[in-house]
């Protein structure tokens, strides 16, 4: 009942409140709370008669839904018992049925195998039929639907392991069969062109006979038609190629067939390949394959492994001559008989090459004990991979598979290389740096004007060289792997060559207009600028890729021997530290970041040397009469105060001498910073330290604009914009009076405003200086700097 008489005594209090003419609503108040009651009333009354009604038919129709339920749960099971008397009366006829469909499939399965047999036995009559009656062409495309029985069956995953094997030794039987007989005619036509081509380049094509058109093969009784025989050979030939691993079954068998000996002496690999070849290749290479083995191989004094250069240039004589021959006469039958997408001349060159492969293996095992032959060996192979690419455009994808690159890519062969490549690489360093042009220009005494404007000495571009040179060489290598592994040597070899840099620039670091000096920063430079170059190039950018892919920024460990290791600290830590931040950066940051510190610090510290004796020599200047100087109207011309000419004499020196020396680039860096010392140098030194009379400040803004801004007119056509404080000093020391005056009265109004001042108005001395050309100073240094007009604070 409490509760109650608040929630009422609350109702009145916010109804009527204090107010007692509120009280006439009292009746209105009184009608609407019996619409509510009656309202409520009537709800009740709905939901006391109707919910009862609604709830009993729910119930009533749950209750039927369930009885239904029990109904089909009975259905179901009485189903379910006829359903399993049913099954249990079908399960004998159904057994016997399913026997009778298992040996009808049986019978099938037995039918469709006759067929086979019949229809690969009827196959074989017919190429026999065919060979009998001289039609090879007719036998070599019956025996290409015999192949195409055995790719069908192996396609659809038979297991009729005795009918493939069957049909296998008749395609292999019939192939043998067919390959010697077309050997036999092919060799007599070679024999009628004068294949091979040993001494000099062949015809490019075969001249046609009069009759030759009708000519298919050769006859006993008359000459046969080179041009017509050999497409209607190659073609036969091309017909019973065989696929892959009915090859590698042929090859696994045969005992001696027609070309077994012109198959690579060397290993099992090398057999593979050359059986891989289209049969057409493999008797076009015969004749030199035997040739070859005839002059490089046994106890020949032309098999010395002391000159491969023997070897490799007889392959690229044999290129050269058959190029024409194959491009114009044996591509044209290749496009006839669907094999366009094979190039005849890279066909050939890829079983040449497995010669030079097989060769260079059996070679090495006795060549990598040899530190001078394995060099030579390497760089014979290098120009005659970069010969094929150039001269005869053989795909690079061919090289990297069957070039002889990849018989250094074995560990052994690749650990003797990287090796023998830093081991010259030091030796050249060293001999770069001790010679006695190493810091000198080559152009430095030419008469041409701007003909090296970065100056280069000639240990970087060398060194550089070097490094190019050894790019060159192992960015055809087959593996990514490989040539990451000669990446780490290139940074470590760049980290080498910046050690030395810093000590033989510490060696000279008291002696700083020394020619050396410069040269070091000039050679620090001219490295950044190429490893920038370099790092956009897409060579580097996808070893960059395959690094950061691996995960191995850090493989230089295990490709260079531990004593170079020691060499680059510093080149670690930033490779670290640049790992860290990103993955984009180029394969080069670190080391350029390096180079960068190195003539970034050189040039600071010129700059520091040459402020240095600035400063000696501007002591007189500093302390000159600057209250004591005769006023403009006094003076007949004005010139330059004589106590500046000793310090503006030091940096015209001073600028010329390593305009001479550095770069253009750095040059322009190291003036810069000069300008910018000199002009805080000037500003703090001597006018915030010294006052001025009219003639004073008159004199300074001579002196500065007319004897020292000119000083760096030759680097840039706006020197002012390199000493702001210094020009917008004399712009203020050199105001009208009137102007001056103006200018301290908003300084004085600005410093007795109030806190709650508006701020608009409060910024105003920075608008006033702003239209008068002052941006750099602040409204307290302009201050000062008017107040060191002493003609104008007497006033």
């Amino acid at each position: 009942m409490t509760t109650k008489h608040s929630d009422v005594h609350q109702y009145i209090e916010s109804t009527f409140g204090s107010d007692i003419k509120s009280l006439k609503n009292i009746k209105k108040i009184y009608e609407e709370t019996l619409k509510k009651k009656q309202t409520l009333e009537q709800q009740l009354s709905v939901v006391t008669t109707e919910v009862p009604t609604k709830i009993e038919e729910a119930l009533s129709s749950a209750k039927s839904s369930l009885e239904k339920v029990i109904e089909v749960q009975k259905s179901k099971d009485s189903l379910t018992i006829q359903a399993s008397e049913c099954l249990e009366k079908c399960a004998p006829p159904v057994e016997r049925f399913q026997q009778s469909v298992s040996r009808v499939n049986e019978i099938e399965k037995y039918i469709s195998y006759m067929k086979w047999i019949t229809k690969i036995e009827e196959t074989s009559g017919e190429i026999q039929q065919s060979i009998l009656s001289d039609s090879m062409k007719d036998a070599c495309i019956i025996f290409k639907e015999l192949v195409n029985y055995h790719t069908e069956l192996v396609n659809h995953g038979t297991n009729c392991c005795n009918l493939t094997g069957f049909l296998k030794k008749m395609i292999l039987f019939w192939y043998d069969i067919l390959k010697d007989k077309l050997s036999k005619e092919l060799d007599a036509i070679l024999k009628l062109i004068n294949w091979p081509f040993i001494s000099a380049p062949g015809p490019h094509t075969i001249s046609k006979s009069a009759n030759g058109q009708d000519k298919q093969m050769p006859s006993p009784f008359t000459a046969p038609d080179p041009a017509c025989t050999l497409e209607s050979i190659i073609g036969n030939l091309l017909n019973i190629q065989l696929p892959k691993i009915l090859l590698q079954e042929n090859s696994d068998e045969a005992t001696g067939g027609s070309c077994s000996d012109n198959r690579a002496p060397s290993s099992n690999g090398a057999k593979d390949e050359y059986d891989q070849l289209l049969l057409p290749f493999q008797h076009l290479l015969r004749p030199l394959k035997k040739r070859f083995r005839y002059h490089f191989s046994g106890s020949k004094q032309t098999n010395d492994i002391r000159k491969p250069e023997w070897y490799l240039a007889q392959i690229l004589n044999w290129i050269g001559h058959h190029s024409g021959f194959l491009e114009h006469t044996i591509q044209p039958i290749l496009d006839k008989h669907e094999h366009g997408h094979i190039d005849a001349l890279v066909i050939f060159t890829q079983g040449l090459l497995q010669l030079v492969v097989s060769k260079l293996a059996n070679d090495m095992e006795e060549i990598i004990y040899y530190d001078d032959v394995f060099s030579h060996v390497v760089d014979e192979v290098l120009m005659f991979d970069r010969e094929l690419r150039s001269a005869y455009n053989i795909p690079d994808m061919v090289l990297k598979i069957y070039g002889p690159l990849i018989v250094f890519s074995q560990p052994t062969c690749m650990k003797k290389w990287l090796t023998i490549e830093r081991l010259f690489a030091v030796e050249r360093l060293d001999a770069l740096l001790s010679s006695d042009d190493a810091w000198k220009s080559k152009f430095e005494l030419s008469d041409i004007d701007d003909v090296d404007e970065m100056k280069t000495p000639e240990c970087a571009e060398s060194f550089v060289s070097m490094l190019l040179a050894i790019t060159d060489r192992y960015k055809n290598l087959p593996s990514m792997q490989e040539q990451i592994q000669f990446l780490d040597l290139q940074l470590l070899l760049l980290d080498d060559f910046r050690i030395r840099l810093t000590q033989v620039f510490r060696s000279f670091a008291n002696n700083h207009c020394d020619d050396t000096i410069t040269s070091i920063l000039n050679a620090a430079y001219y490295v950044t600028v190429v490893l920038q170059e370099w790092a956009d190039n897409i060579f580097f950018l996808e070893l960059k890729y395959q690094k950061d892919k691996n995960n191995n920024l850090s493989t230089t460990s295990s490709v260079v021997p531990n004593s170079l290791l020691n060499l680059g600290e510093s080149s670690k830590q930033a490779t670290a530290s640049t790992s860290e931040h990103s993955t984009d950066d180029t394969v080069f940051e670190p080391m350029v970041v390096l180079y960068e510190r190195i003539y970034n610090e050189g040039v600071e510290r010129i700059g520091q040397l040459i402020l240095a004796e600035f400063k000696a020599r501007s002591r007189p200047y500093l302390n000159d009469q600057w209250l004591a100087l005769p006023p403009a109207e006094e003076q007949v011309t004005l010139i330059v105060s004589r106590s500046a000419c000793g310090m503006l004499e030091v940096l015209q020196d001073r600028l010329y001498l390593f305009q001479q020396r550095l770069c253009t680039m750095l040059f322009t860096q190291l003036w810069r910073w000069v300008a910018e010392a000199v002009d805080i140098y000037l500003f703090s030194e001597m006018v915030l330290e010294n006052h001025f009379n009219e003639g004073g400040a008159l004199q300074l803004q001579f002196d500065i604009t007319r004897n020292l801004f000119p000083l760096f007119g030759p680097y840039t056509g706006k020197p002012e914009n390199y000493f702001k404080r210094l020009k917008e000093t004399c712009h203020l020391l050199n105001l009208h009076l009137g102007n001056a005056l103006l200018l301290e009265e908003v300084f004085e109004e600005m410093r007795n405003q109030s806190d709650d001042y508006d701020v608009k108005t409060r910024s105003d001395p920075v608008a006033v200086l702003a239209e008068m050309g002052i941006h750099l100073l602040t409204p307290s240094n302009a201050r000062n700097i008017l107040n060191r007009r002493v003609d104008w604070t007497s006033n």
